[in-house]
Parts: structure tokens; C-alpha cells; sequence
């Protein structure tokens, strides 16, 4: 690690035990549920001192894609929480759960991090409490496998790409998504789409127990925000056997350890402590929407300019590395008293690793909006769990050619045949006596 690097982190560190010791305002319920100090963030954050400055991210519109939800808990009431009817996967619709299950439980939380009101077991006292969120649900998928859906459309996109077109056109300023899945190539159009509108793109990176390799999921499509947890003294979250869990691929980080559930399974009216990157994703995304809202002249991409230059407390010349801190912790109070305006109107993450949208992509985009790639989807080729394909299947052209070669092998062979039995029959005709 770099002398900068540890710097960094011992000044990072030294802040939060600061913001927690100064003792602003924990919420009782919280400390009951968890047994300890789960609302560390909101004081480490001042965000508490953004809001009474008037800044609640108000009008600011923020697309929060995951799996299900319950809009009629207490947590939102008197917030601007929509779930949307556009019915993202073909056959599960059910983005609305009354139950605490596992998907419920996940959307649910993500969206309370954004808009929650402190009400509940959990206490989460949303960082944007403001912002109008619309909530689009995949359904009850499994969070701890590989499950995927087919998405309700003719386009050739992921579910992840379908929900994010349906965002940008539904009038999404940020989106963020805390479901990690394998990135789909032919998604390019959709993040292109939604990047060439000034849309923000944030998106939780794997935690060791995902089933997605980092490098390879959708937090690496060039020009969406991938972040990583944190815990209170700035170290990232830890994998089975206690040991720093590194994604090299990670932007910034942000809080994500020993932060409140909504509901555990079966209740939604008890909390449990939990860890993962999903916390970091909407926590960076309502950062963002403070900052749109305070200043609504910055494009999209000024906005992620203006975060990574701001990270760590400072304000400097981005600078990034991969022992998994990225370009450092997104730090809201020194996000806010920077101008995004005064930054370039280009987005600074369009070299990762998936390699698209390129910006070519996102120019088209620019002129001709979303086009999606034209190559048709064979529809019986998955079932409804698996992944789309990644583009070019060359193995199923080849198996086609060869058995195209075979089938008209066998066609020559039949004809041969039969013109051999034809000769034979003509010169047995003409030796008649």
C-alpha cells in the first residue's frame, strides 16, 4: 500500500471515529436492534447538517433496480416512493411483497437508505430523504445464486439493461442497483442511452459470497460508479475468514458494515446488523442526488467528476488505484462545497474492463438514442434462469455448419444412389429379347 494510500486511510479513519464520537444523533431503535451503533454513517457523513442547510435531495428523481419491495411499511411514510408498472421480467411480477423475505427484505432496505423516515426496528434515517424514487423490481430472484430472468422485451438486452432503458424513459436522473449480475455486452446500448441523458449509473460491487467475479459483472461497463463497503474506520469489508475482501475493479467506497436491515426473514418489524457493497451503491447514489440538487446546472458526468475529486475529505486531482479503495471513499460534505460545474462534461470511467459502451456508443445515443443491438435472441435457447448469451455464440454456428454439411451429405448420397438405380434400370430395358 502506498504512503499515500495509508495517509489516506489514517486521516479517513481518524474522521469517522470523529463524526461518531461527537455523538450526533443515533437512532435509539437501531442501537436496540443491532445490539451497537448501526447509524454510524448518517454523523460520519454530516448529513444531518446538509439536510437543516436544506439540502434533502427534493426533486431529484432516483431509479433504485433490485428485487422486491414493500411501499406500505412505515419507513416510507410521507416520502416520494413510486413502484413502477413496467413489468420487467417476462414471467415473475412480483415486485410488491408484503412477506420479509430475502428479495423483499433487500429492495426494501435500499430504497430505506435513500428515503427512510428512522420509523421500524431499523432506524434508517434515509441520506436523501427528498428524492423522488422509483423502485423497478425483478421479482423473487435468488440473491445468492446466478438467477436471472427473461426480460419482458424483443430488444436483445439483460434484465439489467431492459430496466435501465425503462429508467432513463421514465425520467431516472441516477440509478442504482445493488443485484450483481455478469455484465451482457449487448447492454452497451442501454448504458449508452442512459450515459449520453446525463443519467448517473451506481452499482454495488461483489462481495465474496456472489457468485459474479468482479471484472466480469455490470459494476464494470465503462462509465457506471462501481462502490464498495466500508466499515466505520475505513476498512473494506472482510471475506469468510476475516480477510480484506479487495475488488480491484472499485471506484470508491463508501459505508456498508454493521449497517441496518429492514425486517429479517418472516418480520418486518425486527432489524439485524448486515454487511455487503449493496449498502455502498445507494449510499454513493444519494450522495450524488445532494449534490444534483444543490447543483442542478452539473451534467451527470460532472457529478461523478466532481465525486472522485472530492473523496477522502479533499479536494484533488483524481487518482486511481486497485487495492480495492479505488479513488478513495466518497465523503459528502467535501462532495458539496464543490462546484461539479467547474469539472469537465466528460464521463472519467470509459477505460473498465467490459470495454463498453464505447464512446462511439454513447455518441450514437447522443444523436439517435437507444439502439439495441439488431441480432435476434433465439427465445427457446434459455430457460428462464439462465443468463443471456454474451453476443456471438460461435460454438452453436458451428454446430449448425456441420450439421448443414452432413444433411447435405447425406442429400448427395441419396441422389447418387438413386441415378445409379435409374442407369441400372435403362440398360437392363435395352438387353430384353
Amino acid at each position: 500500500m502506498t504512503r499515500r494510500r495509508r495517509r489516506a486511510l489514517r486521516a479517513l479513519g481518524g474522521a469517522l471515529i470523529v463524526g461518531v464520537f461527537a455523538g450526533a444523533g443515533v437512532a435509539p431503535a437501531a442501537q436496540a436492534a443491532a445490539g451497537g451503533d448501526y447509524d454510524w454513517w448518517y454523523d460520519t457523513y454530516e448529513v444531518q447538517a446538509a439536510h437543516d442547510s436544506g439540502i434533502t435531495g427534493a426533486g431529484v428523481k432516483i431509479a433504485v433496480i433490485d428485487t422486491q419491495i414493500d411501499p406500505d411499511l412505515p419507513i416510507f411514510e410521507g416520502r416520494n416512493l413510486t413502484v413502477s408498472d413496467t413489468q420487467i421480467c417476462e414471467s415473475r411480477t412480483e415486485p410488491v411483497s408484503e412477506t420479509a423475505t430475502e428479495p423483499s427484505i433487500h429492495g426494501t432496505t435500499m430504497a430505506a437508505l435513500l428515503i427512510g423516515n428512522g420509523a421500524g426496528a431499523s432506524g434508517i434515517r434515509g441520506i436523501a430523504p427528498d428524492a423522488d424514487v422509483t423502485f423497478y423490481g425483478y421479482g423473487t430472484l435468488d440473491l445468492r445464486e446466478e438467477d436471472y430472468c427473461r426480460p419482458n422485451t424483443d430488444d436483445d438486452v439483460s434484465m439489467f439493461g431492459y430496466a435501465v432503458k425503462k429508467a432513463v424513459d421514465e425520467g431516472a436522473e441516477i440509478i442504482t442497483t445493488s443485484v450483481q449480475r455478469r455484465a451482457y455486452e449487448n447492454d452497451a446500448p442501454a448504458i449508452a442511452y442512459a450515459l449520453a441523458r446525463g443519467v448517473t449509473i451506481v452499482v454495488g460491487t461483489p462481495n465474496a459470497d456472489t457468485p459474479v467475479d468482479s471484472g466480469t459483472d455490470v459494476a464494470s461497463f465503462n462509465g457506471v460508479i462501481a462502490a464498495t463497503a466500508i466499515d466505520r474506520e475505513g476498512a473494506v469489508q472482510t471475506d469468510g475468514a476475516g480477510a480484506p475482501f479487495v475488488v480491484p475493479t472499485t471506484d470508491v467506497v463508501a459505508a456498508g458494515v454493521n449497517l441496518p436491515t429492514v425486517g429479517i426473514d418472516g418480520d418486518w418489524n425486527s432489524s439485524r446488523a448486515a454487511v455487503g457493497s449493496s449498502f455502498a451503491a445507494p449510499m454513493v447514489a444519494g450522495m450524488l442526488a445532494l449534490a444534483a440538487q444543490k447543483y442542478p446546472e452539473a451534467t451527470g458526468d460532472q457529478l461523478v467528476q466532481s465525486l472522485i475529486a472530492t473523496t477522502n475529505g479533499t479536494q484533488h486531482d483524481p487518482a486511481r488505484t486497485e487495492d480495492g479503495y479505488g479513488y478513495g471513499a466518497a465523503w459528502l460534505p467535501t462532495l458539496l462545497s464543490v462546484d461539479p460545474t467547474t469539472f469537465p462534461d466528460e464521463s472519467p470511467l470509459l477505460s473498465k474492463q467490459v470495454g463498453v459502451p464505447t464512446p462511439e456508443q454513447i455518441d450514437t445515443a447522443k444523436t439517435e438514442g437507444f439502439v439495441p443491438v439488431t441480432i435476434p435472441r433465439s427465445m427457446d435457447q434459455y430457460g428462464d434462469t439462465a443468463p443471456p448469451s454474451s453476443g456471438f455464440d460461435m460454438a452453436s454456428l458451428v454446430v449448425w455448419v456441420v450439421t448443414g454439411i452432413g444433411v447435405l451429405i447425406v442429400v448427395a448420397a441419396v441422389v447418387v444412389v438413386l441415378i445409379v438405380i435409374a442407369q441400372r434400370r435403362k440398360a437392363g430395358k435395352g438387353n430384353t429379347p
